[in-house]
Formats: C-alpha cells, sequence, structure tokens
C-alpha cells in the first residue's frame, strides 16, 4: 500500500512520564512491553496510550475545568493504571490523592472494574488537574501506524510508588534516574525511540520533582515531527531548535525504531 496515497492521521494519544524524588535525585518510571504484536514490542516507555470512547465520554470530577487537554489527560491516567496499577484518583471532593490500600478496596469492592467506571461508580475524581504538560509529538508521516502524543509529567501519589505491571502488554516496571538512563543509552545496552529520549534527557537537567514541575509550567509547547536527513555521519534525526531540548540532530545509531 502506498502512504502516499493513503495517508495515515495520528491518533491522538497521552503518556504520563511518573517522577519520585529518589534517595539520589529524581526518578522517573519506565516501563518494558511485552515483545510481540503490540506497537513498540518490547520497548520502554512511559505510561500511556491512545485516547478511546471511554475518556471522551467520562463526565465525573476530573480535579479542574474541562478543556481541549481533558480527554488526554483522562487517557493517560487510564492506561497509566492498566498498565502498571497506579490510579492518579481521589475521594470525590477532596484534594489527596488515594494511596494503594483505598485503591485496592474499591476494585474489590467493584470486582476489578476498569477506573473510569469505577470512578463513576464510587465516586471518586480523576485527578488531571496533578498533570502538568511537558511535550508534544508527532509519528512522521509515511509510518504504518502514527501518534499525535501530549507527554505530561505528574508526581507519583506518596501512597502508590510500587507499581504492579499487567504482565501482558507490560511486563516490567522499575524507577530510573534520567542520567543513568542515558549513560544506557550511550554505552549500546538500551535504546529507546526518540520522544522518550529527548524527554529523558531534558529531565536528566533538574534534581527533584519539584524544580520538573516548574520546568514543566516554563517550557513553551510546540508540536515536535521528526525528520531523517543522510550526513556523512550517518542517518541523523533532526527536530526544531523550538523545541527547547538543546539538541537539533540525533545519531539514529542510538535510537529504536517504534
Amino acid at each position: 500500500m502506498n502512504n502516499t496515497a493513503h495517508p495515515v492521521t495520528p491518533k491522538p494519544a497521552a503518556t504520563i512520564i511518573l517522577l519520585r524524588d529518589g534517595n539520589s535525585g529524581l526518578e522517573v518510571l519506565i516501563l518494558r512491553k511485552a515483545s510481540g504484536k503490540h506497537f513498540a514490542s518490547g520497548a520502554l516507555v512511559f505510561p500511556g496510550g491512545k485516547v478511546d470512547a471511554a475518556d471522551t465520554a467520562f463526565t465525573g470530577d476530573i480535579g479542574e475545568e474541562r478543556n481541549e487537554l481533558s480527554d488526554l489527560k483522562i487517557a493517560a491516567i487510564r492506561e497509566m493504571y492498566e498498565e502498571c496499577g497506579i490510579a492518579l484518583v481521589r475521594a470525590h471532593g477532596a484534594k489527596k490523592l488515594l494511596d494503594s490500600k483505598d485503591v485496592a478496596a474499591h476494585q474489590d469492592t467493584y470486582d476489578n472494574a476498569p477506573i473510569l467506571e469505577m470512578a463513576a461508580a464510587v465516586p471518586m475524581g480523576i485527578a488531571t488537574d496533578r498533570l502538568m504538560r511537558f511535550a508534544h509529538w508527532i509519528t512522521p508521516p509515511g509510518r504504518p501506524k502514527r501518534f499525535d502524543t501530549h507527554f505530561f509529567v505528574a508526581s507519583a501519589p506518596s501512597g502508590q510508588m510500587e507499581p504492579n505491571v499487567d504482565g501482558y502488554e507490560i511486563v516490567e516496571a522499575q524507577w530510573h534516574r534520567p542520567q543513568s538512563l542515558l549513560d544506557d543509552v550511550h554505552a549500546g545496552k538500551v535504546k529507546l525511540v526518540l520522544p522518550t529520549m529527548m524527554n529523558i534527557m531534558k529531565l536528566s537537567e533538574v534534581g527533584d520533582v519539584a524544580t520538573a514541575i516548574a520546568l514543566a509550567q516554563e517550557r513553551i509547547i510546540i508540536p515536535v515531527t521528526p525528520t531523517r536527513i543522510e550526513t556523512p555521519d550517518g542517518e541523523r534525526l533532526v527536530i526544531p531548535e523550538e523545541a527547547g531540548y538543546g539538541l537539533t540532530e540525533i545519531p539514529a545509531e542510538f535510537l529504536r525504531s517504534a
């Protein structure tokens, strides 16, 4: 099939870059996708996925006025819960997020119902106000699957620091220091897809969650669609300087294709 004749429209998607303060500084939650038929099979990723009908249909408490990012934030929170069991939720009308025991009690009561169904039944709020927009990436044309992905940063709930992966789509979840993960990339131990690597690189500039959230509040977000170029030193991926990553060309050898 000719992708030029039949262009693929990017699907709306959202990702949470979940943060915590570890003993040695800022840490970010990274998941490993299962090998097989899943998109980005075997890749190291942030929690997240595409927006679905349940996200747009949810009418419950989200902790803030609804806006153009609300469906994306709801999708990111739902996907994170499905993939690793961490829920950015609160009792209806409350400010404090629920801890793992509270979430588990609701799971037992509602027979492990999907998080949005459980939120409507309890009722409890989906804490979209805890997500700060950090980046916006669009898969380049010509790919069989394309996503229009918004990245959000959020502080991990204090009572939910230990992820519990689903074992189907996600097989591993670990907290990493951004610089340690970049060191592994440069050592050839791991490869990351470009948006993941660039956002990890940006977060390596800060030392704690509070500074990362402040950085998110200051960032000017533009849509980033990478392009590929050939140079005498090999293939490189190029992004606009205005994206604010401090780097505009990245050698393809360090990267994993999705």
